[in-house]
């Protein structure tokens, strides 16, 4: 099994914390995994990327083709679409992407993750609803473990867990 998984949006949007979190989950499934997080230069609203490979086996840290991209900004989707997998699935934040891709994708999923973090209960948790969005597509990566790995990064901000889990609730259950 092989995985190639490229995040993107702009900076503060959560896409690193994102990759990093499904990237624990996956180790804790046993599988082995590579993750490149690319920070933009600037300080405040600048792109944010990162390559996630997860494999049985040891594998390069650089996507070749994306089998699962999730973009949060029509600049990343202009400057990654041409990575993706045409077998793969490409996620769009329907929010924040109102052009279409012209990239060759045989699925294309346009997802409203702000205006569903909103109903959540914290604007905040669009990266989460996405996280349960994709964990349907990686079923190799058990949702309760991904569940575990979310709580674990709030463990200093109790509070901010269950709005959490419900953010990966909705993101699972579209």
């Amino acid at each position: 099994m092989k995985k190639e998984l490229l995040f993107s949006g702009i900076g503060g949007q959560g896409v690193i914390t994102l990759g990093e979190t499904l990237c624990d989950a996956a180790i804790a499934a046993g599988y082995n995994v590579t993750f490149v997080p690319f920070y933009g230069q600037e300080k405040r609203g600048g792109r944010t990327m990162c390559n996630i490979v997860i494999s049985d086996g040891v594998e390069s840290p650089i996507i070749s083709e994306a089998n699962i991209m999730l973009i949060f900004d029509e600049r990343s989707l202009h400057d990654y679409q041409d990575l993706m997998d045409p077998n793969g699935t490409l996620i769009i934040n329907s929010n924040m992407v109102q052009v279409e891709p012209t990239v060759d994708c045989k699925d294309v999923r346009k997802v409203p993750f702000n205006d569903i973090a909103v109903e959540v209960g914290n604007a905040k948790t669009a990266n989460v609803v996405a996280m349960g969005y994709i964990a349907k597509l990686l079923p190799e990566v058990p949702l309760d473990i991904i569940r575990d790995k979310v709580a674990d990064s709030f463990a200093k901000k109790p509070k901010l867990i269950p709005v959490n889990m419900e953010a990966i609730r909705r993101g699972y259950e579209l």
